[in-house]
């Protein structure tokens, strides 16, 4: 994703309102102990990964979802089964690992992911796509429970990451013109030294004045 565009994932739920409870804190030092470390962890199943044509797109992503949901039909038939997996949410971004071996498997970070799907047609499915330009990929997530909380939870982890950003960059700004002002200033400052007009006026309020 550009700089621009980098943390502004769409995030896409059914869900008109926050779905959490009343009076859950989510303010951002609680956000920020949230996400450290290795952040929430959920258990899942792993539906698979599909190769996309883009970053983003409802249809895209529901049409992937179904693709997949098709083939993992066809391996069931089979006796095959989805890996089971457990997942992190952190600041390092997405991890999925195996949950008999705990060996990782994926690690998607937050600048690499550009969209969130809810799977319309079942609430404990999602997905989101990622990757780098010509080389996007969907990855299709079956949850424990709802898929409701972890899409939540990224939802606010890229708005945390996204505020945090703003305001750093918004520091170094402020910063920035501070230090120009100052240097602006001095040489302002510097130059009204040499003139002698105000030396004149240095030396009538009892400063030894300079001569060229």
């Amino acid at each position: 994703m550009s700089t621009e565009t980098e943390l502004q994932v769409a995030v896409k739920t059914s869900a008109k309102k926050d779905s959490r409870k009343k009076g859950q804190d989510r303010s951002e030092a609680t956000l920020i102990k949230r996400f450290k470390g290795e952040g929430v962890r959920y258990k899942a199943k792993l539906i698979g990964i599909d190769e996309v044509s883009a970053a983003r797109g409802d249809k895209l992503c529901q049409d992937s979802m179904m693709k997949l949901k098709g083939v993992v039909a066809g391996a069931r038939s089979k006796g095959e089964h989805k890996q089971k997996i457990f997942l992190t949410i952190s600041f390092g971004g997405i991890k999925i690992f195996d949950e008999k071996t705990g060996a990782l498997q994926h690690h998607h970070a937050v600048h690499e992911i550009s969209y969130i799907a809810k799977d319309i047609t079942d609430h404990r499915a999602f997905g989101y796509v990622c990757g780098k330009e010509g080389n996007h990929r969907f990855v299709a997530i079956k949850t424990a429970q709802a898929a409701e909380p972890v899409i939540l939870d990224l939802r606010d982890l890229f708005q945390l990451i996204y505020e945090l950003k703003q305001r750093e960059e918004l520091e170094k700004k402020a910063q920035k013109d501070k230090q120009c002002e100052q240097a602006v200033y001095q040489t302002i400052l510097e130059e009204d030294v040499e003139d002698p007009v105000y030396q004149v006026i240095s030396d009538s309020r009892g400063f030894r004045a300079r001569h060229g």
